[in-house]
């Protein structure tokens, strides 16, 4: 049997990228690895991308350094990511539910693609919203602060026009004549200190945000959003409890790779990824901040964000919640 020269040249070709593949996952990681995370120092999703880096570097061996790129409702960070070479070494620690959101009313503005420019590692966690107020305000519960609205006109902050805080305050004012003044913040840092010093309102944050904040005595938290209590704030009623019916919001946050990331490399990431998620320092930091871990494999990490995806592209559907 004869072999042309050029047959032989491909096929040499090919085993030697699939040896280069599999060298490159068993040294994986052999340099400090980079989370993104876009928004500013200050916030949830920047308290729980540095207690991501933290036990991601003790698991291997590797420094892993935070670097914070906010605006535009992270989608600046997110679209650097999107764009950085896919071996590994640049991750994203993403809201995804806040950037799924962002896809659909901004499209190819958020200069980047959720489902087709990143590619899964793992899920890292569930995280209730809390409806927050200026302590100053005279309200002490949702129904009060529902009555308040109807005859005040009322600011609400957000980490970006489009974030889950914004859409999340648009579901709950919806059945306010005239509703409330949206001002939108580049992130949930800013955010709560305007809340704080009376320049807004209302605030719904990330569990995070407010456990690391609730006992100042410059915030006032009237509830979380999920149908259960959270072990960080059990004191909060639920929307139910609070008497609002069919009221939950839940935000998603996983960590992302560039599309195009080897897939030995993925599962290498992923294994390192799951691991550090499941360590008792990140079990113990996650739920003080509010965050139920659910580190995920690599399969049930696509499937679970594919239906979080369908799912919001519903919410904002069925709502008629365009960009402003």
């Amino acid at each position: 049997m004869k072999f042309s020269v050029a047959v032989l040249a491909l096929a040499g070709a090919a085993l030697l990228s699939a040896g280069t593949g599999a060298a490159q996952a068993q040294s994986y990681p052999s340099r400090p690895i980079t989370v993104v995370i876009g928004y500013p120092p200050g916030g949830g999703a920047d308290a729980l991308a540095r207690a991501v880096a933290s036990q991601l570097g003790d698991v291997s061996g590797q420094s892993v350094i935070v670097d914070n790129r906010g605006g535009f409702s992270g989608n600046i960070g997110a679209a650097y990511v999107a764009k950085s070479p896919p071996d590994g070494y640049t991750l994203l620690v993403a809201p995804t539910t806040t950037y799924r959101i962002n896809g659909i009313l901004y499209g190819s503005r958020v200069g980047y693609d959720l489902q087709k420019d990143f590619a899964p590692v793992t899920l890292l966690g569930v995280q209730p919203m809390v409806l927050m107020v200026n302590p100053k305000l005279p309200v002490d519960s949702v129904t009060g602060l529902l009555a308040y609205a109807k005859t005040h006109k009322l600011t609400f902050g957000s980490t970006g026009v489009g974030s889950l805080e914004h859409i999340a305050a648009e579901l709950f004012f919806k059945g306010v004549p005239g509703g409330a003044v949206h001002v939108p913040y580049r992130g949930a840092g800013p955010a709560i200190i305007d809340l704080m010093g009376g320049q807004i309102d209302v605030l719904f944050a990330t569990a995070p945000t407010v456990v690391s904040n609730k006992d100042s005595g410059r915030i006032k938290a009237l509830m979380v959003t999920t149908a259960e209590r959270n072990p960080a704030l059990p004191t909060l009623p639920t929307p139910a409890e609070a008497g609002l019916k069919g009221f939950e919001v839940v935000s998603t946050y996983s960590l992302l790779a560039p599309a195009g990331t080897p897939k030995d490399v993925l599962e290498k990431l992923n294994a390192l990824a799951v691991k550090a998620l499941k360590t008792p320092k990140a079990v113990e930091t996650f739920q003080f901040m509010g965050v139920q871990p659910q580190p995920t494999s690599l399969a049930e990490t696509r499937e679970r964000l594919s239906k979080e995806y369908a799912k919001w592209a519903a919410v904002i559907a069925e709502n008629g919640i365009k960009a402003e």
